[in-house]
């Protein structure tokens, strides 16, 4: 008895990751533009920001909760194609 071969389940269930995957990846450059690699000034660079003790972040509790939310909805799909395969060849094999 020969099984069929499900390429879709486990392309279904690898594309929410491989989208957090690219949102991750490209989130920390939105908004920005290219320039030069090498600036032609002989100037030192200077910051005139008046922080001088390292980073600082200001994250917002409503980004967070939004974050936590999206990857439970992934982790959600990413089950559900997996529990809807598993039904599909229990199924089959009945």
């Amino acid at each position: 008895m020969s099984r069929a071969v499900r390429s879709g389940a486990t392309a279904a269930a690898l594309l929410p990751s491989a989208l957090a995957g690219a949102i991750l990846v490209s989130a920390p450059f939105a908004g920005t533009t290219t320039s030069p690699l090498a600036n032609s000034t002989t100037r030192a660079a200077t910051s005139t920001t008046g922080h001088s003790t390292g980073l600082s972040f200001d994250i917002s509790p409503v980004s967070v909760a939004v974050l936590g939310a999206a990857e439970v909805l992934l982790l959600g799909v990413g089950a559900g194609v997996f529990v809807m395969a598993r039904r599909a060849r229990a199924a089959e094999e009945s």
